[in-house]
């Protein structure tokens, strides 16, 4: 019955993609990702909660909380990656100066750190990832605060969309982004074995681990209206 409730909520290719991707993982191995590629329009954010505020944090903003106890999900050495690649961490407070959750944001490209792949966006586009609400605050507002603090960067720099990327499994993402309005673009297939990485519509599409250069994903061509 629970195999037949998956496959409904699913569909048959995304319970397909998690089957490959847990016995891919299995392997020790071998890798399988298939991504959606979900354009959110700013138009149809939240606005803020009441209550709650978004500010940008720096590295230094980010040590200082996790001193104090507020720690979020990525270790320092992601985060540091991260600031140089030029993502934006926002972070959401609530009345008692409590950190909720983060997202980091980008422009003009986002390298990956799941597969080799560079996303080439568009000029009107951004990218968010790492999204991340502290588990006490997962009932409430935060998520919402995070998309409304987004809403407003978004709309300082004038652009329109958001870009992510979710697995297709993933539904309680995908679910979240379709209360928002957002769509799927595409799919996109990343196969690893051993050392080399396959790819559906990058260039180039094989490619071996540890290249300086991470092949190509071009965005820039999809509408997204």
């Amino acid at each position: 019955m629970a195999a037949i409730q998956t496959i409904q909520l699913l569909g048959m290719l995304g319970t397909f993609s998690y089957v490959l991707a847990r016995a891919a993982q299995a392997s020790g191995v071998a890798a399988f990702h298939r991504y959606a590629i979900v354009s959110q329009p700013h138009a149809q954010l939240p606005d803020m909660p009441a209550g709650y505020r978004v500010e940008a944090l720096d590295a230094a903003a980010l040590g200082a909380l996790a001193a104090a106890g507020q720690r979020i999900d990525a270790p320092a050495e992601v985060q540091a990656l991260r600031f140089a690649a030029g993502l934006t961490c926002l972070g959401a407070f609530n009345r008692k100066d409590q950190l909720t959750g983060v997202i980091w944001l980008g422009t003009g490209r986002y390298d990956e750190d799941e597969v080799q792949v560079r996303f080439l966006l568009p000029e009107h586009c951004c990218w968010d990832t790492g999204l991340w609400i502290a588990p006490k605050f997962r009932l409430g507002r935060a998520f919402a605060a995070l998309w409304a603090g987004t809403g407003a960067w978004m709309a300082a720099r004038g652009l329109t969309h958001s870009l992510s990327r979710v697995s297709d499994y993933n539904l309680p993402a995908i679910l979240s982004h379709k209360r928002m309005g957002a769509r799927t673009l595409a799919h996109h297939t990343f196969i690893r074995v051993g050392t080399w990485q396959w790819s559906t519509h990058t260039r180039p599409r094989l490619v071996r681990g540890g290249m300086v250069t991470a092949p190509e994903l071009d965005l820039r061509g999809v509408a997204y209206s």
